[in-house]
């Protein structure tokens, strides 16, 4: 019986700790921008496939016009992110897996979305996956000869 009770408050206590690590879309915001190199670009992805969810709400909310505006920023904010990356060379492939991912989910909100809704929203799939093929082609590109 008591170690049934501690196996429950060890689940309880490793779920608490999962929700007090993940961060709020400001919290993320504050620490791109502070931050640099690879790590910056890193938590720029971060913060464009985080504001995917949020776009979907929005849209989900009838809120056609804040949901728009939220996908811009996913391009602003997937842009940063690989420019910071192809510019140091440094956290190319988590930045595809972020930039992967946003993509991905984005397409589903846009299956979603009314026939209005849907063009802005496929145009900057489309430019996520430019972006991502790009630093791929960074990651894959052959070495020069000196």
């Amino acid at each position: 019986m008591m170690r049934k009770f501690s196996y429950i408050v060890l689940v309880i206590l490793l779920s608490v700790s999962g929700f007090a690590k993940r961060k709020t879309i400001e919290q993320l915001k504050a620490e791109a921008a502070a931050s640099h190199g690879g790590r910056q670009a890193e938590l720029y992805a971060e913060l464009a496939r985080r504001l995917v969810d949020v776009a979907d709400q929005q849209f989900t909310a009838g809120d056609s016009a804040k949901g728009q505006a939220t996908v811009q920023d996913i391009l602003a904010n997937a842009t940063r992110a690989h420019d910071v990356a192809v510019s140091t060379r440094q956290k190319l492939k988590r930045v595809e897996i972020h930039l992967r991912e946003a993509q991905r989910r984005l397409e589903n909100v846009r299956r979603t979305l009314a026939a209005d809704d849907r063009p802005p929203v496929s145009a900057v799939e489309s430019k996520l996956a430019d972006l991502r093929q790009d630093l791929l082609n960074v990651m894959f590109a052959p070495k020069k000869k000196k």
